[in-house]
């Protein structure tokens, strides 16, 4: 390792949270070295043919790592969990695989504890991160409508929202004779849908990795570009293999390789923007003899309270076809059973959200097929995701027995679903049924559990003021490094039902404004 790469701060990882970070710091004048396993995505390699993309997104373009196998994807042992993590190793990171969709958590997300006497309380509020969601939306170009009754008071301008098409009008329709709360969703469209002659997103479905109107959508349009072009130094097909440390409890350096050497990375500052198991896995495979059950874990949090949003799934066939297919991102979602209500057994609640065009994993209506009809046309379902609460027996550990090609022991996934959980979506389940035969369905198909969905990780160094419960502060500090910060959904404290990225964004971007204000001061 003789060489070495210095810089002012060292930011692990380029995917929503890393890019934003980075660019952050760069665009106020630091020096920036920001590390990454993968390289930037070439869009041109998916095919538009439909049923070869859907080949691919079986294998080398799926977001389970486990099932693409690309360069910078290390196996994660997932059979101890009936959800498979799904995940980028990318400029860009899983906002290259996403739906786009980018809601702000409510400001009841963050005081769990004392709305409903579980989980904990986040040691920030709400207003602490809305002039960081505001920045965020602007900079990812988020089309969204004013007004919900169940979301905070927002200011700014939005981009425009793509039709919903009849289907959507229907179930706008029939929510609103439910008495249910239905609202659009914020739906990241790109700063260059401003521009006439731009591609905008026309909800004319199936939303695929690569769709002309997603590529503006990734952080690696969004963030990452611009900055490079403020003075990042982006190390790309680079994993870093350990951290190191002084005898002060500060981080000295980053041990990386690539596909020629090994070398190092020294830095004043370091951020971890890994994902809620890249991080914690880096923090324990860095285990020393000061630190031997791994760095910041003086708590034993990391790792510890993996929270992701389980999905079930109902769908409708509709005897009327749609007029416009629209994939599975849809336009719309319903909050209204997402407070806790003490009849319904169970606390916290669940996220409805419509999906047209294509029916979940397995599920087939061959009653209707065999004659011959487009499933496309006539198939809408209602997802129902949850909100999980923290257990610490769902975790993220180093695996006892797998190294991968470098030599480092491979995460390993352990997650149950616990009673509560489970009993959110059953509930769910029953409400989106009745709410797509209220819509006209004429049949229904459950799928109680969808395999395929821990997309959203997040927990694993969870923040909070206290050092003997938490493993960073609410700047994503960590307690017991000084050097050491955390930009990631890892430090979430609660999950809410909602898609966590503009939450972790502006988080990032807060902490990177932390930074920035104590830039000139020694980081112990």
């Amino acid at each position: 390792m003789s060489t070495e790469i210095e810089a002012d701060v060292a930011v692990v990882g380029a995917g929503p949270t890393g890019a934003a970070v980075a660019w952050r710091l760069a665009a106020a004048g630091m020096r920036v070295v920001c590390i990454e396993g993968g390289t930037w995505f070439d869009y041109d390699q998916v095919p538009s043919d439909a049923a070869a993309r859907w080949r691919l997104t079986q294998g080398p373009l799926s977001g389970n790592p486990n099932l693409r196998r690309g360069p910078a994807d290390y196996p994660i042992e997932d059979d101890g969990s009936p959800i498979k993590p799904m995940l980028g190793n990318g400029v860009g990171g899983s906002s290259i695989y996403w739906a786009a969709h980018a809601p702000r958590f409510r400001p009841q997300d963050f005081r769990v504890f004392s709305d409903d006497g579980v989980a904990d309380d986040w040691p920030l509020t709400y207003a602490d991160l809305e002039p960081y969601f505001a920045l965020n939306e602007r900079r990812i170009g988020l089309a969204w409508k004013p007004g919900d009754p169940l979301g905070p008071d927002r200011t700014g301008t939005p981009l425009p929202l793509p039709p919903i098409g009849s289907i959507g009008t229907r179930v706008i329709r029939t929510f609103g004779d439910l008495g249910w709360h239905c609202w659009p969703v914020d739906l990241v469209v790109g700063r260059e849908a401003t521009k006439p002659d731009a591609q905008r997103c026309t909800h004319r479905g199936p939303c695929y990795i690569g769709c002309p109107s997603r590529r503006r959508a990734g952080a690696d349009d969004a963030y990452m570009r611009d900055a490079v072009a403020a003075g990042v130094r982006l190390l790309t097909d680079t994993r870093v293999l350990r951290l190191e440390h002084d005898a002060h409890a500060r981080i000295t350096g980053a041990v990386c390789a690539d596909a020629d050497r090994r070398f190092r990375v020294r830095a004043d500052r370091f951020v971890l923007a890994a994902n809620g198991i890249g991080t914690p896995r880096l923090l324990l495979a860095s285990a020393s003899s000061t630190f031997p059950d791994g760095l910041a874990n003086g708590s034993g949090l990391v790792g510890r309270r993996l929270m992701l949003h389980p999905y079930a799934w109902v769908d409708g066939w509709f005897a009327e076809p749609h007029d416009m297919p629209v994939g599975e991102t849809a336009g719309l979602i319903s909050l209204e059973f997402g407070a806790t209500r003490s009849e319904r057994g169970f606390v916290r609640g669940s996220k409805l959200q419509l999906s047209v065009g294509a029916a979940a994993p397995g599920v087939h209506f061959d009653a209707f097929e065999r004659d011959g009809a487009d499933p496309s046309a006539h198939v809408a379902g209602l997802s129902i995701s949850a909100e999980d609460l923290p257990e610490p027996e769902n975790r993220v550990i180093l695996s006892p027995t797998r190294l991968d090609d470098d030599g480092i022991p491979v995460p390993r996934m352990i997650y149950e679903l616990s009673t509560n959980t489970r009993a959110i979506l059953d509930f769910g389940a029953e409400r989106a049924a009745e709410a797509l035969r209220a819509a006209g369905a004429v049949a229904i198909e459950y799928t109680p559990l969808k395999a395929e969905a821990g997309f959203h990780l997040m927990g694993t160094t969870r923040m909070g003021d206290d050092p003997a419960t938490s493993v960073v502060d609410s700047f994503g500090r960590s307690h017991e490094l000084s050097n050491l910060f955390i930009a990631d959904a890892s430090t979430f404290v609660t999950a809410s039902a909602l898609n966590p990225t503009a939450t972790a964004q502006a988080l990032a971007l807060r902490t990177a404004d932390h930074i920035i204000a104590t830039r000139y001061d020694k980081p112990w």
